[in-house]
């Protein structure tokens, strides 16, 4: 009784988008006045539960499980490049200490071997 529907899925100027959710905002006439609906569902022995009719559509369910799969799989894999970033990077830095620690030495070595010769 409360339901509008409104195509607006070939409209792609943001302002018309913009004015039509406005125009719709106006007009909300708030909460439902009526009770929710209840619906009695029996197992197969008899028995009858009573649950309350939730909004949500069970594909919008099924589809939010879904990429909620997709989302964690997406982490993993980010998880997995930034721990090979971490491990290139840590080789890199290793490589580059061993470089600045032999040319000291080298350095070290040029500068003191002729005063070892002359001794």
């Amino acid at each position: 009784e409360q339901i509008e529907y409104v195509n607006i899925m070939e409209t792609e100027d943001l302002g018309k988008i913009k004015a039509k959710i406005a125009e719709l905002t106006e007009r909300d006439p708030g909460a439902f006045a009526e009770d929710p609906m209840v619906v009695e569902v029996k197992e197969a022995g008899g028995v009858g539960l009573e649950t309350s009719v939730a909004g949500a559509n069970p594909q919008f369910l099924e589809i939010e499980k879904r990429l909620d799969a997709i989302e964690k799989k997406i982490e993993f894999a980010d998880a997995e490049i930034a721990q090979r970033v971490g491990r290139k990077i840590g080789r890199d830095i290793g490589i580059l200490y061993g470089l600045v620690a032999g040319l000291i030495v080298f350095i070290m070595l040029l500068m003191l071997l002729p005063k070892i010769s002359m001794l």
